[in-house]
């Protein structure tokens, strides 16, 4: 088999920014890593989001693609047109509505409790777990804070009538998810949508919805791991 992807590009989540991957990051540094970030576009589509992270993917031959909740439908998009990408993990992630408040909920309500109306309380009880920082949940709130309302309503608008349950079981390439068992944000199981696809597995982690960021160590593990056996023919 072939050598594990050089490059690895990292798919941001809702906030569309990437900043919450300075933990992550940390256990990236000797690697080559490109962070994509988002423009504030409201009316974009998978196909505009992928478009863009392909550009960001710059002169590599092969990459693996790290998704994170919101990127994961965009990471299998990019994945299915653009061959440089030779696998992909998604964290934390679905491929169809990740939760009935999405479809219930009025958009701009959705969009005033996440966005500046979230409070440090449900932040850690939602997204980043019980033993999570001041220094994380700050950071989280200024993420989600600074994202304007109406791109939020669109990113919603994408996840409510989401479903790519087709094009995970059609994957080219092999495919990880990091699933976390104390996810309180993501109700869809990926393991059921993906059940079809050969090239896809499932790595449970003990964590809150915001893997990256509670757990890095654990993820970036968990990814090496998943690179050796799939990449190195070590099973």
């Amino acid at each position: 088999m072939s050598d594990p992807p050089r490059r690895w590009v990292l798919l941001p989540g809702l906030d569309g920014r990437g900043r919450l991957f300075r933990g992550f990051l940390e256990c990236l540094r000797d690697d080559d890593v490109v962070v994509v970030e988002y423009p504030d576009e409201a009316g974009w589509s998978l196909d505009d989001y992928a478009s863009h992270a392909a550009q960001a993917i710059g002169d590599a031959p092969r990459c693996l693609v790290v998704a994170e909740s919101f990127s994961g439908p965009v990471a299998l998009r990019l994945q299915r047109r653009d061959p440089r990408v030779v696998g992909v993990v998604l964290v934390a992630s679905f491929v169809r509505c990740p939760n009935l408040l999405l479809r219930m909920l009025p958009l701009a309500a959705l969009a005033a409790v996440i966005g500046k109306g979230a409070n440090r309380m449900s932040l850690r009880a939602f997204c980043l777990g019980s033993d999570a920082s001041a220094e994380q949940i700050g950071e989280l709130a200024e993420a989600v804070g600074r994202l304007p309302p109406a791109v939020m309503r669109a990113r919603f608008a994408l996840l409510r009538t989401l479903d790519e349950r087709k094009t995970l079981r059609r994957m080219d390439v092999p495919a990880l998810h990091l699933r976390a068992r104390r996810d309180r944000l993501v109700c869809a199981t990926l393991a059921g949508d993906g059940a079809r696809s050969g090239s896809f597995r499932e790595t449970p982690i003990d964590g809150p919805h915001f893997l990256l960021q509670a757990r890095p160590r654990a993820c970036r593990q968990a990814i090496d791991d998943w690179l050796g056996q799939v990449f190195a023919g070590s099973e």
